[in-house]
């Protein structure tokens, strides 16, 4: 990839416009301009001109390394002439009316990127004083493309560096093998969770799933359908949750979901909802397997309290015979 393709080529333009303009005042050229050199395509492009006069020069304007008058200039060794039409009678630039033309490499961490550039219609010798002032642009241009390139490259690193902290943080706060939240993530949601709901007055209500028979399901089929399960689990309360419950695999086969503005009742239809899901999924496992839930609401009791009203209420699904819902009922 060329040097140029990671700047920002807007701020260089603004750089560059000043600097183009003295070299009109510098030597008399009535055209300036800067190119950068793709040389894996072979390609030169201008990046940015300066026209006060003929001839004139687009910016974006490309053409083919071999043709360009920065390499016909190069390769004789030339770095300013005022007789393009004489030296060069069948170039691009000859073609374009010019009679004069100088160019100097633009140079990054001792590669050459681009060049700059000077022509004009008119007979105009340019002096050692005069190559020596366009040199100090030149080195100025290159500076600027130098600061620009290692600010996008910062700032690049920044970026992966942020995308790691993110990815870390994800991993830090999910399960992996379902996606879902880890408890300690789940923790720091369900707090804020109950502050919100005290604040509105909205009910809040946790939903306990447990596999069951998940340990004989391990004995028997061994850890690798054990871990689908849970995975199909996992799936399941990512396609009932909506976008303000809290989902969450708490550990081995026990899950939990968080909702705010949902009773007990609006929870166990997605109760049903998710075990529908996952006795259809397991279907395609050796066997088929069943959840069994509890579920409390803070119209109940204390939302600080509901987890545990929610495991009684699970003990009591396991206790009538399990592939239950039962909501939890204060005494």
């Amino acid at each position: 990839m060329n040097s140029l393709d990671v700047i920002e080529r807007n701020a260089f333009m603004s750089a560059a416009l000043p600097l183009l303009q003295l070299i009109t005042h510098i030597t008399g050229l009535k055209t300036s301009f800067v190119t950068a050199i793709d040389w894996q395509q072979q390609q030169q492009m201008v990046i940015v001109a300066q026209n006060s006069g003929s001839p004139l020069v687009e910016t974006d304007s490309q053409t083919s390394w071999s043709e360009s008058m920065c390499n016909l200039m190069i390769n004789q060794q030339l770095t300013a002439t005022s007789q393009v039409k004489l030296l060069f009678p069948d170039s691009r630039g000859a073609a374009a009316g010019m009679e004069s033309f100088v160019v100097l490499p633009i140079k990054v961490a001792d590669e050459t990127i681009g060049t700059l550039c000077g022509a004009s219609e008119e007979k105009i010798e340019l002096t050692e004083h005069h190559i020596a002032s366009l040199g100090f642009i030149a080195d100025a241009l290159s500076l600027q493309l130098k600061l620009l390139i290692d600010t996008r490259k910062a700032e690049a690193k920044v970026d992966s560096l942020r995308d790691q902290i993110e990815n870390l943080a994800a991993l830090a706060n999910t399960d992996p093998l379902t996606g879902l939240l880890n408890r300690r993530a789940f923790q720091h949601r369900y707090e804020f969770a109950i502050k919100l709901s005290k604040r509105t007055k909205q009910p809040l209500s946790i939903m306990m799933i447990d596999i069951d028979g998940f340990k004989q399901f391990n004995d028997e089929f061994g850890h690798e359908t054990g871990d689908a399960i849970i995975k199909i689990v996992g799936e399941g309360l990512q396609y009932i949750a909506r976008s303000t419950d809290i989902p969450c695999r708490v550990g081995g086969d026990e899950f939990l979901l968080a909702a705010l503005n949902t009773d007990s009742e609006g929870l166990k239809l997605l109760a049903e909802r998710l075990k529908d899901f996952v006795k259809q999924r397991s279907s395609q496992l050796q066997r088929p397997c069943s959840l069994s839930v509890g579920i409390a609401c803070s119209r109940q009791g204390a939302p600080e309290e509901l987890i545990r009203f929610a495991d009684e209420a699970l003990y009591m699904s396991k206790a009538s015979g399990r592939d239950a819902i039962s909501i939890y009922q204060p005494d």
